[in-house]
Parts: C-alpha cells; sequence; structure tokens
C-alpha cells in the first residue's frame, strides 16, 4: 500500500513540474533559513558544554548598590577569596581569575595583547587541554601558557615550548617569560578563550598594600569547587556577612551582599540585552537575545509564508484531479485514503526540498560566518540534533501546509465529479486569507526597509553637534609622548589643528552627580584641553567664555551643555556654582549640545572640565572628511617611526557610531531580505490562482470575446479580486510597518530619526505592483490574447 503511495506520488509529481518546482524551490530554501537559525540557537544554547563535570563549580558574585539600584557583578574583593578557602568549611578548592591588557615584544615586532592571570586549580575544574608541554612549573614566576592560535601568531612553524616572550604590564617594566605549554583550540562558544595565561601570583602588581585587607582595591573572578552541591546554600548565607567588612573599608564601592552563581548559568547571563545580566565578567560574552530571535523570527515568517505558498498551489493544482479523485472513490477508494495519497506527496515533496536545503546552506553559510563572526557550520558526523530537526521540519511542513488541502479536496462527492457538477473555485476565504497574509508580510518588510535606507541617509547628513566626521583620535601614554607626537605631525599640511584631553567624547567620559542649589542631576562629565579642544572637535561656545590657560580654571571652572541647563531650569548659568563629587565649580561658559551617545539615546546633561597637559590621555587630530583616511594612515605610520616598541592605538571618531551604522544596515538588509523572498513566494502562489480561475473561466472568457470585449476588460476581469487582495494586503503591511518604525525603532532605538513621509508606501505599493504585474501579466495577457474558438471547442 505504502509503495503504491509513493508510486502515484512521484508520476503526480513529474507531471506537474512548474509546480513541483515552485514548491520545492521555495521551501528548500525556507527550510535552509531555519536551519541557520537552528544552527545559531544550537550554538548559543551549547555554550560552554565542552566543560565536563562542573556540577560542583559556582562562580562568587558580588550584589552591589550603585545609585540605589542592585546590580550583580563577576567579580570579588582579592580577601574574600582568602576567606572562603581558609574558613567555609564547604569549599573544597577554588580558582581566581583576572585579566589585563599588556604590552608583548618579540624580536623586532610590539603587540598589544590581553592577558590572563589565573590559579592553576582553573585548569582542574575546566576543559581546558595542552596541545604541547605541561604544566607543572605554572606556580613559577617567569611561566607562561599560550594558545595555538596565538603560538601561530608568534612562532609559526616552529615548537613553541621553551621559547621566550618579553611582556610589558601596567607597572611599565619588562619582564621575560617562557612558554611552557600550549592550549588546544577549544570552541568557539566557550567562555574561556585565553591567548596568553600566566600564575596569578604575576598579576599582583607591588605597591597594593596588604593583599588579605579589605581596603585593597583589587576586585577579581573567583571560582570555587564545592565538597557537594548542598553546601551552596551554607556558603551564601555565610558570605553575606562579610558585605559590612567590606563597606567599612571600601565606601566607594558598596556592596549588599556576595551570591554563588552556577558555572552552568554563566553563559545565560552575560548578554547585556537579557534579563539577569552579571556586569564585569571577564569572560567571553554569550549574545543571544536580538542575534537568536531575529533570525529565528525571521525564518518563522518564511517558512510559515512558504507553506501557505505551498497550500495554495496544492488547491490550485489539484483542479486537475478531480476525475482521478471521482474514479478512486467510485471503485471503493476511502476518504483516509485519499487524504494519506496528498499527504504522502507532501512529505516526497518536503524531503526532495530538504535536500535542496543542505545545498542552500553550503551557499549561504560563508555570507552568515562573515556577518556574524561565528562558524555555523552543521557538524554532520556529531549533532544528531541537526538531523533530526531537518527531519522534523520538512515533516511538520507536509502536515501543516498539505493537511487542509487534502482534507478538502478529498471531500467532493464523485458523482458530481464525474458528471463535472463540482470544480474547484479560483479562491475560498482560507485562499485569499493566505494571499493576503503572505503580501501583508511582503508589504511590511518593504515599509521597514524603505524607512530604514531613508533613516541610513540620515545618518549620513545629521548634524552631531561636533565635526565628528573630521577627527581622527590616538591615545597616548605620558605627557612626553603627547609632545614629541604633536611636534613630529605638525608638518603635515592636511592637519587643521591638534587637541588633547583625558576623556573623549563619546569613549570614556564618565557619569557624576551635578548638584545645584535648585536640583541635581547625573552628568556626563569629561576633561579636556581647554579652547583649542573645543575648536579641534567643532563644538560652539554659545554662552561665556572659554578656559583659560592659567591653572586656576583646572581646580574652579566648568562648561556646560544646554541641556543641564534645561534639565535643572537654570536661566543665567554664568557665575552660578555646580558641586561634582565635594568638589564646588564655577560655570564660565556653554557648550552646544552635541551627540555623544549618537542617534540611539537623547543628549545626556555634560559637564567639561579643564585637564592639564600632563593628564592628557587622548590626542585628537582634525582634517578635512575627504583626508581623513589619508591622515590615519601618516599618524601610524608617524608613531611607529617615535615609538617603535609601543603599539599604535588610534581609531576615527565615527567609528563611535559605527554600531549604530551596522544595526541600521542590519534592519535595512534584513528587511529587504525578508520582503523579496515572500514577494516572489505569494507572487508565486498568485500565479497559481489565476491559472486557476482562468482554466475555470475558460467558457465565460471564450464567450465574451466572442461578443466584442477587448483584452484590456478580459485582463480586469480576471484580476479583479486579485486586485482588492493586493489592497487590502497592502493596507494591512503598511499598518503594521509604520506601528513597527515609528512605535517601536524610532522610540526604544533611536530617539533621532527622520520624518518618514509617504515614500515608504507610495514605493511599497509601486514595488508590490510591478512586482505582480511582470510575474503574472504573461499569464493573463496570454489568456486575453488567445482564440476563442479554440476555447469554446475544448468546452
Amino acid at each position: 500500500m505504502f509503495s503504491n503511495y509513493f508510486k502515484i506520488a512521484f508520476r503526480v509529481l513529474w507531471r506537474n513540474k512548474i509546480y513541483v518546482i515552485l514548491n520545492v524551490l521555495g521551501l528548500g530554501f525556507a527550510i535552509a533559513c531555519c536551519i541557520l537559525a537552528y544552527l545559531n540557537y544550537n550554538y548559543r544554547a551549547n555554550f560552554d558544554k565542552n566543560h565536563v563535570n562542573t556540577q560542583r563549580i559556582y562562580r562568587l558574585n558580588s550584589t552591589r548598590l550603585v545609585d540605589g539600584n542592585e546590580q550583580p557583578w563577576a567579580v570579588v574583593p582579592l580577601p574574600l577569596a582568602q576567606v572562603v578557602q581558609k574558613e567555609l568549611a564547604g569549599v573544597a578548592r577554588i580558582a581566581r581569575l583576572s585579566s589585563a591588557g599588556v604590552i608583548v615584544k618579540h624580536k623586532d615586532n610590539t603587540f598589544k595583547e590581553h592577558i590572563y592571570y589565573a590559579d592553576k586549580t582553573l585548569f582542574d575544574f575546566f576543559t581546558l587541554p595542552l596541545k604541547f608541554g605541561s604544566l607543572s612549573g605554572f606556580d613559577q614566576p617567569n611561566q607562561l601558557v599560550i594558545s595555538d592560535f596565538f603560538a601561530q601568531k608568534y612562532f609559526s612553524g616552529q615548537m613553541p615550548v621553551g621559547r621566550s616572550l618579553t611582556i610589558v604590564g601596567s607597572d611599565g617594566n619588562p619582564k621575560l617569560y617562557v612558554v611552557t605549554a600550549v592550549m588546544q583550540k577549544v570552541p568557539a562558544n566557550s567562555s574561556f578563550q585565553f591567548d596568553l595565561v600566566t600564575s596569578f601570583e604575576n598579576g599582583l602588581v607591588s605597591g597594593k598594600g596588604d593583599l588579605s585587607q579589605w581596603a585593597n582595591p583589587g576586585f577579581f573572578s573567583t571560582f570555587a569547587e564545592l565538597k557537594d552541591e548542598k553546601a551552596a546554600r551554607f556558603i551564601t548565607a555565610n558570605l553575606n556577612s562579610y558585605a559590612a567588612l567590606l563597606n567599612r573599608n571600601r565606601t566607594d564601592w558598596p556592596v549588599k551582599g556576595f551570591t554563588l552563581q552556577p558555572f552552568s548559568e554563566l553563559a545565560a547571563s552575560s548578554d547585556i540585552d537579557m534579563p539577569g545580566y552579571v556586569f564585569g565578567s571577564q569572560l567571553t560574552d554569550n549574545p543571544r537575545g536580538v542575534l537568536v530571535i531575529v533570525p529565528a523570527i525571521m525564518s518563522l515568517f518564511i517558512l510559515i509564508i512558504t507553506c501557505f505558498n505551498f497550500t495554495n498551489i496544492s488547491i490550485a493544482f489539484a483542479s486537475r484531479r478531480l476525475k482521478e479523485i471521482g474514479v478512486r472513490k467510485v471503485i471503493g477508494g476511502l476518504r483516509s485514503q485519499l487524504i494519506r495519497q496528498f499527504l504522502t506527496e507532501n512529505i516526497v515533496l518536503c524531503l526532495i526540498a530538504s535536500l535542496l536545503a543542505l545545498l542552500f546552506v553550503s551557499i549561504l553559510s560563508p555570507t552568515v560566518i562573515e556577518l556574524t563572526h561565528v562558524d555555523l557550520s552543521p557538524d554532520y558526523g556529531k549533532d544528531y540534533g541537526f538531523w533530526l530537526f531537518l527531519l522534523f521540519i520538512p515533516i511538520v511542513c507536509a502536515v501543516f501546509s498539505g493537511l487542509y488541502p487534502a482534507v478538502y479536496i478529498s471531500s467532493f462527492q464523485p458523482v458530481r465529479i464525474l458528471k463535472g457538477k463540482t470544480s474547484l473555485g479560483a479562491s475560498n476565504r482560507f485562499t485569499r486569507f493566505l494571499l493576503i497574509a503572505q503580501f501583508s508580510l511582503s508589504c511590511f518588510s518593504l515599509v521597514v526597509g524603505i524607512v530604514m535606507t531613508q533613516h541610513a541617509s540620515f545618518q549620513q547628513k545629521t548634524d552631531f553637534g561636533y565635526s565628528i566626521n573630521e577627527l581622527a583620535v590616538v591615545e597616548i601614554n605620558s605627557a612626553q609622548e603627547y609632545s614629541v607626537f604633536n611636534q613630529t605631525i605638525q608638518q603635515n599640511p592636511d592637519i587643521k589643528s591638534v587637541a588633547g584631553c583625558t576623556q573623549q567624547i563619546g569613549e570614556n567620559t564618565y557619569t557624576q552627580t551635578a548638584k545645584m542649589p535648585n536640583g541635581e542631576i547625573q552628568a556626563q562629565v569629561a576633561d579636556i584641553g581647554g579652547k583649542d579642544y573645543l575648536n579641534t572637535m567643532g563644538i560652539r561656545l554659545v554662552q561665556g567664555r572659554h578656559f583659560y590657560d592659567s591653572g586656576a580654571d583646572a581646580d574652579e571652572s566648568i562648561l556646560v551643555n544646554e541641556t543641564f541647563l534645561k534639565q535643572l531650569g537654570v536661566s543665567r548659568p554664568l557665575g552660578q556654582r555646580v558641586t561634582l563629587d565635594s568638589t564646588n565649580y564655577t560655570i564660565v561658559g556653554v557648550v552646544n549640545d552635541y551627540k555623544e551617545y549618537g542617534l540611539h539615546d537623547l543628549v545626556p546633561p555634560c559637564v567639561l572640565r579643564m585637564a592639564r597637559p600632563s593628564e592628557y590621555k587622548f590626542m585628537v587630530v582634525r582634517s578635512n572628511e575627504d583626508k581623513l583616511p589619508q591622515l590615519a594612515k601618516y599618524l601610524q605610520a608617524a608613531w611607529h617611526n617615535i615609538s617603535p616598541n609601543e603599539p599604535y592605538r588610534g581609531f576615527l571618531q565615527s567609528d563611535l557610531i559605527e554600531k549604530e551604522i551596522r544595526m541600521t544596515r542590519g534592519f535595512k538588509s534584513i528587511s529587504f531580505f525578508l520582503a523579496i523572498v515572500t514577494l516572489l513566494l505569494s507572487a508565486s502562489g498568485m500565479f497559481a490562482q489565476i491559472s486557476l480561475n482562468i482554466d475555470k473561466r475558460s467558457k465565460e472568457i471564450g464567450m465574451r470575446k466572442v461578443l466584442g470585449a477587448s483584452v484590456l476588460q478580459i485582463i480586469g476581469l480576471v484580476n479583479r479580486e486579485f486586485i482588492r487582495i493586493l489592497l487590502i494586503a497592502f493596507v494591512v503591511g503598511s499598518v503594521l510597518g509604520y506601528l513597527f518604525t515609528s512605535k517601536f525603532i524610532f522610540q526604544v532605538i533611536y530617539k533621532y530619526h527622520p520624518d518618514a513621509g509617504p515614500e515608504p508606501y507610495l514605493g511599497t505599493f509601486v514595488i508590490v505592483l510591478l512586482c505582480c504585474g511582470l510575474i503574472i501579466g504573461a499569464k493573463v495577457f496570454q489568456a486575453a490574447k488567445a482564440n476563442p474558438i479554440e476555447r469554446l471547442r475544448n468546452e
């Protein structure tokens, strides 16, 4: 019986090649999108699964009080780690971890790298296998463990074990390290991604005082191995008693208490966009929110539209099988057998689409890897969940998309079929709903895509309140370095001006409470280099004066922005006193509002203080926008000439809004991608419906032509119902697009945005109309031009 089902299925599919191609291509692409979304989810869900036997491993967290709010932090004071190991009976071992930026010197090259300081027990707690060497001398002062990637970078083609590297730490003193081991490459979805690891004691720079004292400023990640899982509650209760001890010694870092977090929960608490985020983690983040939700929703939309299309096309082409259904019922075929036959055909079709989906995945994977920087290639030999997913999706699609046509078509009475009194309508309420849903999603995606295109143009032309596209920034280490580098680059004619600062706007300003007699607010504070800095940045003075070059302004005067005055209701600011961190300052000037946060947040209240040249940490260089790329290369070359042993740390000011630009491009690309896919799928479904409509009304079309109807009248007759469907879908999709852009994107994500106007909706209407006209126009025109005699003769 099953063999017969499959034979009939293959024969029917072979006779309806257009039907097969439309469904297989659409469904194969949809399944490929779902597979990529599944691989992306699987990558996030299996984060840290490479570490085995971690059931009794916990991280010590601090519950910090910030502006009256509780924040979980992934670090604790160093004395607590010592107390946990010595005084709490439920703890078996601990492993401390910290990290820092260092300079690595190898031969004549100098690089900026990131080093981790850890206890040897960290390698016992977690799965960090070695490729070469051993950890026998790890606790010695000059021992270093490196990653396989790092070994290839510095010692390509050579055995790295036994070789030496010079590392300059935060104290500025070079230290010679010997490589004793090389770690194997760990999976990318692991919290531990180390290139350089050395003993924790090597990170304890002298001058910090007694490390057992609670006043010590050091905070570190600490992992504890418990003797049994029941000890967690007892230890947590005892940990909280040390909060008061810390608060008495560290008023700048008040905590409410300390907690134990199971290692299995770490990966789920490292996404800042998701609930339960833990601040201050030194481990690799596992972004889950947008990066998982958006691909999943987009793939689901495409799959649903494809299934809708599958259903429409199935019903449309079933009109050719009415006599087959009638004959099979007359000779004793049961309705349940017909339903199984139709579902078998759908399952065969979906399995073929699944094989095609694997081809699509191999084609799309390089692009996805380039966009996400994550290797989502499936592991066909080990990932059994992938194969289950690959089988599950087509079966669900076959049932979801084929059940209604199978039940609907098999319900016809055989006598009425054979007498010619039963025919499939061009569309019913259900198929009309499917078409409207398909085209509504297409219109929605087009509206969002066009609006985000407008926003991308707005981003390029908007006034940020300063010359963001004309600035290059170089990080420096000392006043002498600033002076020498400044003198070196002054000879370049493309440089308009140069200035220094301690905090660069948009990069590392900090928040402080600003108090005045009429209230207090949280303000962004930056220490800048006076008048030269404001002129270089392109920030305008709207009231008062600039800082004087004398040292008095550095201790007594500040500049504020216009938002600062508005929020405090100050109309005459000059001469007013402001308290910052218990220090009183006088407002001597007001600057214009500049968008420090870019377009995604409102301009904050800002306070600018004057920094002394000895405090400069950044050099800001201004040039014409078209010459800035060449200037950036010149600055890097000049830096290497005067400081060959120091890595160049420079960036363009416009790089600070690169994330915003990428987000806008991402919204635009996803929307247009979704629009194109759904539009093509929807148009193919409408093509099938119009084909059925033409076949059904063949005699009517012939009679009308005989009686003198024109080609345009015939086209209007055939398309009238579908034009109504397109208009309804356009209205629904446009309303949804408006709500999504105006109420979500432009209220939650981008606080500064352009007015969309009517262009997105007019553009969407024209695109949908032209696309459908081109795809289905030929079919309708062919029917309208056909010889009516041939149609009437066939009837």
